[in-house]
């Protein structure tokens, strides 16, 4: 059994899947991008006092995202993000209601999204608890550019149309701990469009207190 300051002394593992996607999966899913309609990807800003929170444009992050939603477009609900949310639970061995609507992301040449952490502490309170894996998968090549970086870790990987790669925010043995070696950051796209999704994870159900909001 792995302590959580056994573990913390150990570095944190990248897990790669090649071909995840089929390549008319991943067409599928740029498309739905489109339709619900890509904009000016935003950070998560301060709590407010009714629980919610704000988004803030930021300097760092200069891609375009759409969500793939339950709420907003009935996105999530169509066949191919209801296969790869299955698909996704069955690596991982989680619900896939634990997994938050998909981002569908886009980067232009020029873009990209500097170093940064996926866990938000605030969500701890929260029934969904705080967000412990990231699922993200690359749905087109990129002629130059766009790797994701794990700076901490001396870890790149490139973006190929079907790959996915799977990593912890937390430490198994302390998910409300962050791990910060799991920063990371998209570096900048230099010729072509680089086109993906993210998937968090949380450590309960994130969709039935979502739902009943509505």
């Amino acid at each position: 059994e792995i302590s959580a300051f056994n573990e913390k002394s150990l570095p944190p593992w990248v897990i790669t899947f090649e071909n995840f996607l089929t390549p008319e999966e991943c067409d599928t899913m740029i498309q739905l991008g489109y339709e619900v309609g890509y904009k000016r990807s935003e950070d998560v800003g301060k709590q407010k006092l009714d629980g919610t929170v704000d988004s803030v444009q930021s300097t760092g992050r200069t891609s375009e995202n759409a969500w793939c939603s339950t709420r907003t477009t009935g996105c999530r609900e169509k066949e191919v993000p209801v296969r790869l949310h299955k698909r996704m639970s069955t690596v991982m061995g989680i619900p896939p209601e634990n997994t938050e609507d998909l981002q569908l992301l886009k980067y232009e040449v020029g873009q990209f999204y500097k170093t940064h952490h996926d866990y938000i502490p605030h969500q701890e309170a929260r029934q969904c608890g705080p967000r412990i894996l990231t699922f993200f998968i690359y749905l087109s090549d990129v002629e130059a550019g766009g790797g994701t970086d794990f700076p901490d870790l001396g870890l790149t990987v490139m973006p190929k149309k079907g790959r996915a790669i799977l990593w912890p925010s937390v430490y198994d043995a302390d998910p409300f701990s962050d791990d910060q070696l799991t920063r990371h950051q998209a570096l900048t796209v230099e010729a072509g469009t680089k086109f993906a999704a993210n998937g968090w994870i949380h450590m309960y159900d994130y969709v039935g207190p979502q739902v009943s909001y509505v």
